[in-house]
């Protein structure tokens, strides 16, 4: 029991340190926690993100046994101090926002966020498999 706790306790993510903490990706310094992104693979390692698509671009970089069953959590752009697993977040680019690196990509919890980001400030919703995409094909040029 004492294990399995443990296990699950890894699978959670921590929080951004503003400041301190520097994108696995690209080493910027994280300065916003309503952009950034963590990836904790099977083994418990954690890497932070400064933005959606390095994330993904480190994600894409790192395809091995250890990143396939890796979790991906995003912080919800409306409540910042919110983690949403990436298989639960619903993805908008919006050009209204500018994050780090510039691809203008959010994330927010549910349907409801999203219309609401929608009715506020434009964009277009992506699912998980679309932004892999979009990402693998617009990160180099930013």
């Amino acid at each position: 029991m004492v294990l399995l706790s443990a296990c699950s306790a890894n699978n959670k993510p921590q929080p951004i340190n503003i400041g301190q903490d520097n994108c696995a990706y690209c080493k910027m310094g994280i300065a916003d926690t309503r952009f950034a992104s963590e990836i904790i693979t099977q083994k418990g390692k954690i890497y932070k993100f400064d933005s959606i698509e390095c994330m993904v671009s480190f994600y894409q970089d790192h395809q091995n046994a250890d990143f396939d069953k890796a979790d991906l959590w995003v912080h919800d752009f409306l409540h910042p101090k919110e983690w949403v697993p990436e298989k639960k977040a619903k993805f908008i680019k919006t050009d209204k926002i500018h994050t780090p690196m510039g691809m203008d990509l959010i994330a927010v919890k549910n349907d409801s966020e999203i219309r609401e980001i929608k009715k506020q400030l434009g964009g277009n919703s992506m699912k998980w498999s679309r932004l892999l995409q979009y990402v693998k094909t617009n990160m180099r040029e930013h």
